[in-house]
């Protein structure tokens, strides 16, 4: 009897385009940008740099995104919320300003017209608001 599948090629076959799937889902889910400056994020407090900001769970619909610098040491995790608006055709960062303190708002995927804004607790917004002289937006477009 011949045998008509070769089992050892199956494998590779779909190994190879589970890869293939796998990196571009991730990679549509990945932003990469330079902050040149001292951001807040949750309780976490990151130096300026180039920064990845990755989606943990893309499936679900309260995402999750790591800000990690691209050297390592820097490393921040905030649950999102979606806030529906146009569809940009750069990915961006945005920035809440209050005074000299900046704050991460929000992060688009380039195409996407969902923002994944951060939660953030009444009590930490009412002390940014109530300190702050000047409040501002900054946008970043990721590379």
């Amino acid at each position: 009897m011949k045998r008509l599948f070769n089992f050892p090629l199956a494998i590779i076959i779909l190994t190879t385009a589970f890869t293939i799937a796998a990196k571009a889902q991730t990679s549509a889910q990945r932003v990469i940008a330079s902050i040149p400056f001292t951001f807040t994020v949750g309780n976490k407090t990151l130096p300026a740099g180039k920064y990845t900001v990755s989606v943990l769970n893309p499936s679900s619909d309260r995402r999750v995104l790591q800000i990690r610098s691209m050297n390592g040491r820097s490393n921040a995790i905030v649950l999102t919320r979606d806030v529906i608006g146009n569809a940009g055709e750069n990915a961006k960062l945005v920035f809440d300003r209050y005074d000299d303190q900046y704050v991460f708002a929000q992060a688009q995927l380039a195409g996407d017209s969902t923002s994944l804004a951060a939660v953030r607790s009444k009590t930490d917004q009412k002390h940014w608001v109530a300190t702050a002289k000047k409040k501002s937006v900054v946008v970043i477009v990721a590379e």
